[in-house]
């Protein structure tokens, strides 16, 4: 399976190096320097495109017409939602995910919108939570 993932910080970083050790292929977007540069120390086999995940242009240097998933991860639910919607509408990618860090913006993120699912932390954390606290049965 041919990947993408924007955003390469701690959660883009983890997870390109799970599928890679899968045997994935995986491509990160990453626009912020620092970030890149320890990207780029951490899975040095990874190929990394440094750019906005956001721009077009940058999507295709990524080879976003060649990938099954499209994996939005940065720490912006604004820009997660853009790579998304970009992915869906004007490339065609069958598959996108991506990741929700404020709770309240849940509601956008649909099929609708190009996400087919997403994850929040503080719902998982919540679902977890209610599920231990059930009695034991």
């Amino acid at each position: 399976m041919n990947v993408l993932i924007v955003g390469g910080g701690l959660t883009g970083t983890f997870l390109a190096g799970q599928l890679v050790s899968e045997g994935q292929n995986v491509t990160v977007v990453e626009k912020n320097d620092a970030a890149a540069e320890r990207f780029r120390e951490a899975l040095p086999a990874v190929r990394l495109v440094v750019g906005d995940g956001d721009d077009p242009a940058v999507l295709e240097e990524a080879g976003i017409r060649r990938v099954d998933a499209v994996v939005a991860a940065t720490g912006e639910d604004e820009d997660n939602l853009v790579v998304c919607i970009l992915a869906r509408q004007e490339f065609g990618v069958r598959r996108t995910l991506a990741r929700i860090n404020n709770p309240k913006n849940e509601w956008l993120f649909t099929p609708e919108m190009g996400v087919d699912a997403s994850v929040s932390q503080a719902h998982v954390m919540a679902d977890l939570l209610r599920r231990q606290m059930q009695p034991a049965g």
